[in-house]
């Protein structure tokens, strides 16, 4: 299969599967994702003389993350795949996070959302990954109870490290289980809630 995944939650990774062959880039510089993602992607396909139109999927993460960068990530998989309607694999960050984890047994996956608030999942990771707590904004405290709760063995935290490779690997499994999407139908994984909203559910809670 051929191949392309990357994501921008945090710093840039890109995988790009040529036939058998596995190229790896994770961009770690001071630039912005829009600055360097375009060019990056750019400059892989041509040193490797290969066309978009040779793609078979195409996968991009979709967070929890930074909407900026996401949005930057998205709008460059929609300007890739568009003329060709290549299927679009939606990855979903923090997973794809504990699927890179080294590590078995329970992985919690924390990035700062604001001050007090926190982007959180929780999962269990063997031969498979199984989700024991969705994606959700919680407060410092509420980490604290999740983080008594589960007991992780590993927490993962803020510059959270994602493979290259198993985001191609994820994008496969999508397309071989027939579960891609159109790319006008990507959209982030938008988790954040406003003040207010955070503010009266932590009243509520007393």
């Amino acid at each position: 299969m051929n191949v392309l995944a990357l994501d921008t939650s945090q710093r840039i990774r890109i995988g790009l599967r040529k036939g058998e062959d596995l190229f790896e880039i994770s961009y770690t510089g001071e630039k912005k994702h829009a600055e360097i993602l375009p060019v990056v992607v750019k400059k892989l396909l041509d040193e490797l003389d290969f066309k978009v139109m040779d793609l078979d999927v195409v996968g991009v993460g979709i967070g929890p993350g930074g909407l900026t960068g996401l949005r930057v990530g998205i709008a460059t998989v929609i300007g890739l795949v568009s003329p060709y309607d290549i299927p679009v694999a939606p990855l979903n960050s923090f997973e794809m996070a504990a699927k890179s984890c080294p590590v078995s047994g329970v992985v919690l996956v924390v990035r700062r959302a604001r001050k007090g608030y926190h982007y959180c999942a929780v999962y269990l990771k063997d031969e498979n990954l199984n989700l024991l707590k969705e994606p959700s904004v919680v407060s410092d405290e509420e980490l604290k109870e999740i983080t008594k709760e589960f007991s992780p063995k590993i927490v993962l935290k803020d510059d959270i490290l994602i493979s290259p490779a198993v985001l191609v690997e994820e994008s496969e499994r999508l397309f071989k289980e027939k579960k891609t999407i159109h790319y006008y139908e990507i959209e982030p994984l938008y988790l954040q809630k406003s003040i207010a909203e955070l503010n009266w559910e932590k009243k509520k809670r007393g």
